[in-house]
């Protein structure tokens, strides 16, 4: 047992630096990855290794503090574990693709920053307490390889420092006010709409900021190309969303400066230095599985660097900055090969997950008594069973039901063309006087129209629940009808959109104006909802096609309302768990000029208080 203690302790430091490399490596391939998926295996797994890798670098270079040098393996080699010092810095600089996980991380730069000077200190000891026993070459080597260790944490809590809330509402933007090469109309549509959201990423930058008053230019919907025209808008948001992703949560923004091109030459200089200088020293009084190790670490931190290389290459930014500063069209037009090709962002490619979230009220209330369930819903039916034995209340499993009974569905292009449709409609009604009508949901808006202002997370319960139960009675009727593609597309946009702003609800709560929590609204939604149900469903609707498209253009209504309600740091900090339907809605009002934040603002109803200094609309507007 002695013997594999010491064993263990001879080997500590280099098991330790070789799980931080792996896990450098790992969060490099993956680290962008979360943008586009909303898998939860991939996201604990991201922030499992991202807490990892901080945490092994900092207990191994604590723990070389305390090495003894004196230890000599049986063959009277020395160890090189004052080598790994400075590869311990490199390591806590993380990666291009990701510096951050989440909001919070950029708020906590300060942290990182008081953690950079503990960090820098101890390798600086550890140097100064094993520098005497070295060769010059491997000394020299080393201060090398710890320039380029600060250089790396330096660029990561700059980074995070650039990403955090206070820098993104003070920042004047100049990063973002480039020039912009003329584009010929013989160019691709993609490299014109690359442009263009290059040409408006200082007008994202202030939304997110919260310091666009007044909205900016949105291209308008004519009537014969509105599923083309919508399809294109959501793919311009889109590249706007993946290019602010990128200043929040990865070294994009720093690496765009000045400043951080001229560190990053330093960092590459030194790292060819010091390994020079490692291969020209004599290494044979070290022990060869040390060798090896410091082999791979500079190995592999080239092949990381080069792989790094190529982001910048590709990165949009690159692209319009050789084209238009620099006059250099064939380094641009090799950016744009790269960019546009599957290494970079082909326009084929989702920059963002493409999905919406989706949670029925009847996988709650229903439970086991649903015909046909998932495996998830299977689990939890299992689990309320068992629950029921040792006399557990179903409130205490809401917690449960969020994670299993919700999942996540393609955005198809019918739900785009209607959103970006009822955005159009409801800005026109500023200039029209004429408000959406509502021939066939009028008698049952009329019931709940006090509740809208009251309590808007109940109201929102109401409406689902109302939903599901016109979808279930309009599913036969729709086969019997000659447009039954075009009901049936309907409903199942009908059916996304409600279920989604159910997911909100449930899962984002902060996201919606609610009075209350999500628990809470359920439970008083409970009350509303034996007065609906009060009245028969045929009394208050007439089950057609009109009525169909008025239930989609309610539920898009009351996600276009919802957005205009919602606030930047929302959005910014969705943009790592894979994005959010929301978010493109609350930007491409913007552009249109809608919102709370805009001089348009939305009302829910006509019953609400109203503003005189500022224009209005209304999502449900009633007659007096």
């Amino acid at each position: 047992m002695k013997n594999l203690v010491e064993l263990y302790y001879e080997r500590e430091i280099q098991l330790f630096v070789l799980v931080s490399f792996a896990l450098q490596v790992f969060l490099f391939f993956t680290g962008s990855l979360r943008r586009r998926s909303t898998n939860i295996f991939l996201s604990v797994s991201i922030w499992t290794a991202y807490l990892g890798a901080d945490w092994v670098a900092v207990y191994a270079l604590g723990n070389l503090s305390g090495v003894q040098e004196s230890i000599i393996s049986r063959r009277s080699q020395l160890p090189l574990s004052f080598f790994r010092a400075p590869f311990f810095l490199i390591h806590l600089g993380g990666q291009d693709t990701i510096t951050a996980f989440a909001m919070e991380d950029n708020d906590l730069w300060l942290r990182h920053f008081l953690n950079l000077v503990v960090q820098v200190v101890l390798a600086v000891y550890v140097f100064w307490k094993s520098a005497r026993r070295q060769s010059a070459e491997l000394i020299v080597s080393g201060v090398f390889v710890f320039i380029v260790g600060v250089i790396k944490y330096g660029e990561r809590t700059w980074s995070l420092k650039c990403g955090s809330s206070k820098s993104l509402e003070s920042s004047p933007g100049h990063l973002y006010k480039q020039r912009f090469p003329e584009l010929r109309d013989s160019d691709c549509d993609y490299r014109n709409m690359v442009s263009n959201a290059l040409c408006s990423m200082f007008n994202v930058l202030n939304v997110f900021a919260a310091r666009n008053l007044f909205g900016y230019s949105f291209p308008s919907v004519g009537p014969d190309d509105t599923q083309v025209d919508a399809k294109k808008m959501f793919k311009l948001v889109e590249l706007e969303l993946a290019m602010m992703y990128d200043d929040l949560y990865t070294k994009a923004l720093v690496l765009r400066t000045r400043t951080g091109i001229i560190l990053r030459c330093i960092s590459h200089a030194c790292s060819f230095v010091a390994f020079a200088l490692f291969l020209a020293s004599d290494k044979d009084r070290y022990i060869g599985v040390d060798i090896a190790i410091t082999y791979s670490l500079f190995i592999g931190g080239f092949f990381l660097d080069f792989c790094a290389m190529f982001i910048v290459i590709t990165s949009p930014w690159t692209w319009v900055w050789l084209k238009a500063a620099q006059k250099r069209d064939w380094l641009a037009n090799l950016s744009w090969f790269l960019f546009s090709s599957d290494i970079g962002w082909p326009e084929r490619r989702p920059l963002w997950s493409s999905s919406i979230g989706q949670y029925s009220l009847l996988s709650w209330d229903s439970g086991s008594d649903q015909p046909t369930r998932s495996c998830n819903q299977k689990v939890m039916a299992l689990v309320r069973r068992s629950a029921r034995l040792v006399g557990v209340g179903k409130k205490k499993l809401f917690w449960m039901s969020k994670l299993l009974d919700t999942k996540f569905l393609e955005v198809d292009e019918k739900t785009m063309e209607f959103v970006v449709e009822g955005i159009n409609r409801i800005r026109d009604e500023f200039s029209d006087v004429a408000s959406r009508a509502w021939p066939k949901l009028g008698p049952f808006l009329e019931t709940i129209r006090d509740h809208f202002t009251a309590d808007f997370g109940a109201a929102i319960v109401v409406i689902h629940s109302f939903t599901e139960e016109y979808l279930m009675n309009a599913a036969a009727a729709a086969a019997e009808e000659e447009e039954e593609e075009e009901a049936n597309d309907m409903m199942e946009v009908c059916r996304k959109l409600s279920n989604y702003m159910m997911y909100l609800l449930v899962n984002h709560p902060s996201m919606l104006p609610l009075n209350v929590s999500s628990e809470a609204t359920l439970a008083e939604a409970a009350q509303l909802m034996k007065v609906v149900r009060g009245r028969a469903l045929e009394e208050m609707v007439d089950p057609c096609d009109e009525t169909l498209r008025e239930m989609v253009d309610m539920w898009t209504r009351l996600l276009i309302y919802t957005a205009g309600k919602s606030r930047g740091p929302m959005h910014a900090a969705e943009l790592a768990c894979g994005g959010e339907l929301i978010t493109f809605v609350w930007l491409l009002m913007v552009k249109a000029g809608l919102g709370d934040s805009e001089a348009k603002r939305i009302l829910i109803a006509n019953s609400a208080c109203a503003d005189t200094n500022t224009k209005e609309a209304y999502a449900f507007y009633f007659a007096s």
